[in-house]
């Protein structure tokens, strides 16, 4: 995409007000904005769940990049009103909270750019559900012969409600990889503006090693800025998934003022690197092409294995010339 139009695209989704259980805004959204899109088509399943399919060709699919809709904020429950997701007490009441119905979210600058960062009251992880209508906008206009998913959560914040969902009812044919998008605090000696992270897993789990081992892959032959890292100071929904059996990675853009907390007090805007944002997009894109085009065949784990077996052979001859030693123990 041009930078005009995926900086239009990330202004749209991230302005979007949102709260944990109360994502129809957002869901709204995304449903307006594949359906200018003619490859693309999107169903619901029964907790709310959006599942989009880029399909051209017939291609079997390999991968699901997923993103959560909501974000911590306040709700009307029962005549109180109740803060839902991880935020510290403390700071619960420290600045003004703008209401859109029976939710709300602290009053903040809905997008603004400012020397290559995007600040927003809510990047997590509304840059993962633009993320993937990005990724959609490429595919489509590269006319790329494949089948990819996009699956747009809810409730992550407060137990991955809507992913447990899925993957109790998996509504995808097996095989198929869930990719979590995520934004995500520093941690693992991974920094901001250093491109999007592959994450070797998060607080709670290590995630799969061939998805990620493409994701790898990709990055590499394609040139795309990434970094590798455990990030654990939190958890997402690839956890989630590994405790259904779906295999599962995970990618993050790291995130400064993570829930909108700065590191000393108060309330703040949620920020990210453009770059960071706009080499994701670049990644899950190459990923997809590059699978759909059977070069994922040759993964780094199979030419590490190949190495490893050439090494053996070359060295064989030393093994033969040392059987006799181990065999007088000389």
């Amino acid at each position: 995409m041009h930078h005009q139009s995926f900086v239009s695209l990330f202004r749209k989704v991230l302005s979007t007000p949102t709260a944990p259980f109360h994502e129809y805004h957002v869901a709204k959204l995304i449903r307006e904005l594949i359906e200018d899109m003619p490859g693309v088509t999107v169903t619901e399943d029964s907790f709310g769940n959006l599942i989009a399919k880029y399909q051209r060709g017939r291609k079997k699919p390999k991968l699901a990049f997923a993103a959560h809709m909501d974000h911590p904020g306040w709700v009307k429950f029962q005549g109180k009103d109740t803060f839902l997701g991880w935020v510290p007490e403390e700071r619960w009441d420290t600045h003004p909270v703008e209401w859109f119905g029976n939710f709300g979210m602290w009053k903040l600058d809905p997008f603004r750019l400012e020397k290559g960062i995007i600040h927003s009251r809510v990047c997590d992880d509304l840059v993962g559900c633009a993320a993937i209508l990005a990724m959609f906008h490429e595919l489509e206009a590269r006319e790329v012969e494949t089948t990819v998913y996009g699956l747009f959560t809810r409730a992550e914040e407060v137990g991955f409600h809507g992913a447990v969902k899925m993957a109790k009812d998996w509504p995808l044919p097996d095989g198929v990889c869930f990719v979590s998008l995520e934004t995500s605090a520093a941690r693992g000696g991974a920094e901001q503006g250093r491109g999007p992270v592959i994450r070797a897993g998060d607080r709670i789990s290590l995630f799969d090693d061939g998805v990620t081992a493409e994701l790898v892959d990709a990055g590499t032959e394609e040139k795309i800025l990434h970094q590798r890292a455990l990030l654990d100071g939190g958890a997402c929904e690839a956890t989630a998934m590994n405790l259904y059996g779906i295999p599962a990675a995970g990618i993050s853009v790291i995130l400064g003022n993570y829930h909108n907390c700065p590191p000393e007090k108060g309330i703040a805007e949620e920020n990210i690197s453009l770059d960071d944002a706009k080499n994701l997009v670049k990644l899950i894109t190459a990923t997809t092409v590059r699978m759909a085009t059977n070069k994922a065949s040759d993964s780094s784990k199979a030419k590490l294995r190949k190495r490893l077996e050439k090494r053996g052979r070359e060295h064989a001859r030393y093994d033969r010339a040392a059987r006799k030693d181990w065999e007088t123990g000389s």
